[in-house]
């Protein structure tokens, strides 16, 4: 054991020096002060700023050769101080350009300086004069962004955290970095997928990816019904140790994709998670609520704050459409999953190109010709250079919701009609997508004249998610992107909209003459203020209840949607039976997840086909349906052959790599 172990330590240091090698031999002239291994990146530290303005062509040619991440950086002792850098940023930038000189970030792991800008093209500058200008003077890279017309505290929180952190993230970046740049062990023998949770079930996604060389978390969700053991994926299961993780990917920041992602760090994983910007960003909204929520509830949260805070120092960012290292043997690549704002399409590219896995988690697609409806995102992405093997969502591979357009048209009739009534309609949303989504239809029906004007109360942290919407507008659907970008124009903002944050808020709008539209988080009324909303309605006639998302089993939006109408719930200490009254109503053309024809759609649409299919994330009918519906329409999806399909249960292993498939398929398709 120790012989090999001493061959494997021997080989990862004659693959680095093969590294390192290359790097000298077409960066040799670019005064090298030292070459690290920082997470997925190696980054060369030179003494000479100026040198990096002269060899970017030099860098990419170089990452192409050696098929890794090379970011250059200045050496920290070549660079100015950080206020000489502010000062000489203030002095020097365009006025017309509008920076904002009160919220500079430095990060010293990077060696960025993040400026907020009114118009971020012209302190750019043409060809980024303005930007290698500051880098040739300061030794400091430019990054710009458009001030985004809601501040994020949340966003300033993570930024100035990462910041103070520095000494930590580099420590951390250096040991991931040392874990992915290894030699391979074994190699990879065999691709295995276990399912942790989301398996025959919506919620608590977890799929342990194992290469017998690596393995990788996909998602650690939480159960949408409460937070019990029940709630956690099966972390005891045999295949899942910690302390052989590599990484976590992390797809999008919904609760059940999420929500047990710190309890790996509270149980010492110190591996890095990958996600993209703006998933990062509501990923630690979400989670802090979440333990905020279990507090409200008289629950002891199952992680506390640090441990959600070194998760955060552990997280990289990665763009859409940029190959990544996560482990010896693995790739990653985001795509667009057109979800929510940062969801994505992961890619694993395993094996030196021996296989290839796509996981869907949720997404939404659809065909943008023809669509007239309001999109906050453009659809998931259907192109890939390769695809073997499927992991895909089918929350509605059952059904079939009505038309974008005709769940639009339900809305604004319905508050309408409380309009009319006097009442009030209550529209719990996730606070995260839906809020949004409705938002921008409520806004557009005002703008146009389609409803009166009505007050529109925002409850929950619908404001502090939307505000990071608004900082990632190039990410948005292009006629909402055009909206801010172009025309200075909030579509989440309308004149009566009216931001809720406080109980004093809370029961102002309550007890409010005169109807109105209330948006109040959770979406499947598990807690937040949609619940004291409901109390004080429910009795009332002339009030709405209108469902816009997906109702999972065991919540009590998915009692009152199936039409339940007595209600006990606690108020004081005491048990109160509240009488449902109000008119109860399911729009669920707004959902965020494909349905059964989009689902179709997509695989129809998706190049390359692959050859095994993997269904998850919907309930056995769903799963069950949708399973039917590919195997009997595969050759009006364009397959050539029947893919493989399977419906594994959670705690079930699939090989999907070696696999015979004619064996296999012979087995599903015998009469």
């Amino acid at each position: 054991m120790a012989a090999q172990e001493a061959r494997r330590v021997q080989a990862t240091l004659d693959s680095r020096k093969r590294l390192i090698l290359e790097i000298y031999k077409v960066l040799g002239g670019a005064d090298i002060t030292s070459i690290e291994f920082e997470g997925p990146e190696i980054a060369v530290y030179v003494r000479n700023p100026r040198y990096l303005l002269e060899i970017e062509d030099k860098i990419k040619e170089l990452a192409k050769k050696i098929r890794k991440r090379v970011v250059v950086r200045t050496d920290p002792k070549s660079r100015r101080s950080q206020n000489e850098t502010k000062k000489y940023i203030i002095e020097h930038a365009p006025d017309e350009a509008g920076v904002d000189t009160e919220n500079m970030l430095f990060d010293e792991v990077l060696g960025e300086v993040r400026v907020l800008a009114d118009k971020p093209g012209l302190l750019l500058g043409k060809n980024r004069a303005f930007r290698n200008q500051v880098l040739a003077e300061t030794g400091w890279r430019l990054e710009v962004y458009r001030k985004p017309p809601l501040r994020s505290s949340t966003l300033n929180s993570i930024l100035s955290h990462l910041f103070m952190a520095s000494a930590e993230r580099k420590k951390a970046l250096r040991e991931i970095g040392e874990r992915i740049f290894r030699d391979t062990l074994v190699g990879t023998k065999y691709i295995r997928l276990i399912g942790l949770g989301s398996f025959g079930e919506v919620g608590r996604s977890a799929i342990l990816l194992d290469t017998g060389e690596s393995k990788v978390l996909l998602d650690a969700g939480a159960a949408p019904t409460g937070f019990g053991p029940s709630a956690f994926p099966y972390f005891m299961a045999p295949e899942f140790r910690i302390e052989e993780l590599d990484a976590v990917v992390i797809s999008h920041a919904h609760l059940d994709h999420v929500g047990m992602l710190p309890l790996l760090y509270k149980y010492g994983f110190r591996g890095p998670v990958y996600a993209t910007p703006p998933t990062r960003d509501i990923m630690l909204l979400v989670l802090k609520d979440y333990i905020e929520l279990a507090k409200r509830e008289g629950v002891e949260p199952v992680y506390e704050l640090r441990d959600v805070q070194t998760m955060l120092t552990r997280t990289i960012v990665v763009n859409y459409n940029t190959v990544t290292d996560v482990a010896p043997d693995i790739k990653l690549t985001f795509t667009n999953a057109g979800h929510i704002l940062g969801s994505s399409l992961v890619h694993l590219h395993i094996g030196q190109g021996l296989f290839n896995v796509l996981y869907t988690a949720d997404f939404k697609y659809y065909r943008i010709k023809g669509d007239t409806s309001v999109r906050l995102l453009p659809p998931a992405n259907d192109e890939f250079h390769r695809v073997e093997a499927m992991i895909m969502e089918a929350t509605y591979g059952a059904t079939e919701t009505q038309p974008r357009h005709v769940a639009e048209e339900d809305l604004i009739r319905m508050i309408n009609k409380v309009y009319e009534n006097r009442g009030k309609i209550l529209i719990p949303v996730m606070a995260v997508g839906r809020g949004q989504e409705i938002l921008v239809v409520i806004n557009r029906a005002l703008k146009e004249g389609k409803i009166p004007e009505i007050p529109v109360y925002v409850d929950g942290m619908v404001y502090e998610v939307t505000a990071i919407y608004t900082a990632y507008p190039e990410l948005l659907a292009k006629p909402i992107r055009d909206l801010i970008l172009y025309h200075g124009e909030n579509p989440f903002l309308g004149p009566t909209t009216v931001y809720v944050n406080d109980q004093q808020g809370r029961d102002e709008v309550k007890y409010s003459e005169g109807p109105a539209v209330i948006l109040a988080t959770s979406g499947m009324m598990t807690g937040g203020p949609v619940i004291d909303y409901f109390k004080h309605l429910a009795e009332d006639s002339r009030n709405v209840l209108a469902f816009v998302s997906y109702q999972a089993q065991g919540t009590l939006g998915r009692r009152l949607m199936e039409g339940e109408r007595e209600i006990q719930m606690e108020e004081n200490g005491h048990l109160k039976t509240i009488k449902v009254n109000m008119e109860v109503v399911r729009i669920e053309g707004f959902t965020g997840h494909s349905t059964r024809s989009e689902l179709q759609m997509y695989l129809r649409y998706l190049k390359p086909k692959p050859r095994t299919i993997l269904l998850n994330h919907g309930e056995p009918p769903a799963l069950l349906s949708l399973a039917s519906a590919i195997k009997t329409k595969w050759s009006r999806m364009g397959f050539e052959s029947p893919p493989e399909v399977i419906v594994p249960e959670n705690l079930e292993s699939v090989r999907v790599y070696p696999r015979s498939y004619k064996l296999h398929a012979g087995v599903a398709y015998t009469p």
